[in-house]
């Protein structure tokens, strides 16, 4: 069967089921343009969709086997672990190199001294690479929050990313015009708690379907942009920021094991249908 008569099957069982494509959306976290999309049969959902809607359906996954999605399905699932696979590595760098940045950072702020050419070479290096190793680290949320419709955790997490390129951009140029940065820090503090708790919301919006990691994670980083926005904890809240950093390399650890998994569990029934 082709992928139409799949979204003509989801809403048939839904009008069976007597929901409107409102109670439907609301009972499985997506949004209504996604359904709309799979019931005119637009596109092909990914599995955790299908598998939301089915649940709340109560429809028995074996009533679709016959509809070409496994390929599809497969082939997202793959590209996703992929990804995630290289943006936890890539969590990993950037937490160790953002450790390193922010002793240096703290030194330059507190010694206020003047350094040679050579290690203006190296920190402007080391900045670079801890842009480009975020960037890569929370390019993953925005997947995930594709994955799982969640406009919030997309957003935020394109916001982050820009957030951190300015933020680098400024340290590196205000460190070779070697300027005073006092004025802008408590700007920085007080955008990036908002932004920070905001980015923790949208863990906190996925935990119902999603479990206790996610819950762990939105409230460390609540706690984190919390500490921020209030200038006088930002200090405790790098400490703060560093629990929320490694609970969302554990997140996408967890995340990477359960594609892998499923792919193991897909692969093993294939064989045994065979």
């Amino acid at each position: 069967m082709k992928q139409p008569l799949l979204g003509q099957k989801i809403q048939e069982w839904r009008k069976a089921k007597g929901l409107t494509q409102e109670e439907l959306v609301e009972r499985c976290n997506i949004n209504v343009r996604t359904i709309q999309r799979i019931e005119a049969g637009e596109v092909t959902p990914r599995s955790y969709t299908v598998k939301a809607i089915l649940e709340v359906l109560e429809v028995n996954p074996s009533e679709i086997k016959h509809f070409n999605i496994e390929d599809a399905k497969n082939t997202q699932t793959n590209n996703l672990a992929t990804w995630l696979k290289f943006s936890f590595i890539a969590g990993i760098i950037y937490l160790i190199l953002a450790m390193v940045e922010s002793i240096l950072d703290l030194q330059i702020f507190v010694e206020k001294s003047s350094y040679t050419h050579g290690f203006g070479y190296l920190y402007t290096l080391l900045k670079t690479a801890v842009l480009f190793s975020f960037l890569l680290f929370t390019s993953a949320f925005y997947r995930l929050g594709e994955e799982f419709s969640n406009l919030l955790l997309k957003v935020t997490s394109i916001f982050l990313m820009i957030l951190t390129g300015a933020f680098i951009l400024e340290d590196v140029l205000t460190y070779w015009m070697g300027t005073e940065i006092y004025s802008g820090i408590l700007l920085r503090s007080l955008i990036s708690g908002i932004l920070y708790v905001l980015f923790a919301t949208g863990f906190i919006h996925l935990s119902n379907t999603k479990g206790t990691t996610y819950i762990i994670v939105g409230a460390l980083g609540i706690v984190t942009g919390i500490s921020f926005m209030t200038v006088v904890f930002a200090v405790p809240g790098l400490f703060f920021l560093t629990l929320f950093e490694g609970a969302l390399i554990f997140l996408l650890h967890q995340e990477y094991r359960k594609r892998t998994s499923d792919n193991s569990i897909s692969f093993i029934s294939q064989g045994q249908s065979l």
